[in-house]
């Protein structure tokens, strides 16, 4: 299995070198060696079969390799931001960002020992999480130039920030859920076989 751009330039190289072997070293008349030329770049493509793009690998439940990777770098990059954002917040926001940079973290290793996870999580790698991310650096940035009437209002927006938390922590239960139901079916379907031998 070789990439297709491999593919075809080895299928390539096979039928120009059957035609040179054919046409100089036979001594064919060069229709005849350029059909049998082309038959060889046919049959060589047939042999060796196309190595499939990152879009067309299914790696879990209706979703790609390619899909997989970039939830995967999205979670990586929202979970590095989130605990920079944490070092800088207002003391009282700390644990709260940290706990979802934990959470996403929790969740980008779910997904990588489980694709099928990511179903679970598609939504917030896709559209909430790199949302949630900007507004929390934008929060932390505002915090520290924050003064007087600003600074209470900022405070007020912290306390909304910090009710994110416990989704993040829900999503993450849920890719965890969903192993601890494999794992229940699994061993509910050995207890039964187990059953069936005495």
């Amino acid at each position: 299995m070789l990439p297709d751009s491999a593919r075809q330039v080895l299928a390539g190289l096979a039928a120009a070198a059957s035609f040179l072997g054919l046409y100089l070293g036979a001594r064919m008349v060069w229709p005849v060696a350029l059909l049998l030329a082309v038959l060889v770049l046919g049959a060589v493509l047939l042999l060796i079969r196309r190595k499939p793009l990152m879009s067309e690998q299914i790696v879990g439940d209706r979703v790609t390799a390619q899909d997989l990777a970039q939830g995967l770098a999205i979670l990586a990059d929202a979970q590095k931001r989130l605990m920079a954002a944490s070092a800088r917040a207002p003391t009282l926001d700390r644990p709260s960002l940290a706990e979802m940079a934990a959470h996403v973290g929790s969740i980008r290793t779910e997904i990588q020992r489980d694709p099928s996870d990511y179903r679970r999580a598609r939504r917030l790698t896709g559209f909430y999480l790199p949302q949630i991310v900007q507004t929390v650096e934008a929060y932390v940035d505002l915090s520290a130039r924050a003064t007087g009437s600003s600074a209470a209002r900022v405070a007020d927006l912290g306390k909304s920030i910090r009710d994110w938390a416990p989704v993040i922590e829900k999503i993450d239960q849920a890719c965890q859920g969903n192993d601890v139901a494999d794992l229940e079916a699994q061993i509910e379907a050995l207890g039964f076989q187990m059953k069936t031998l005495v």
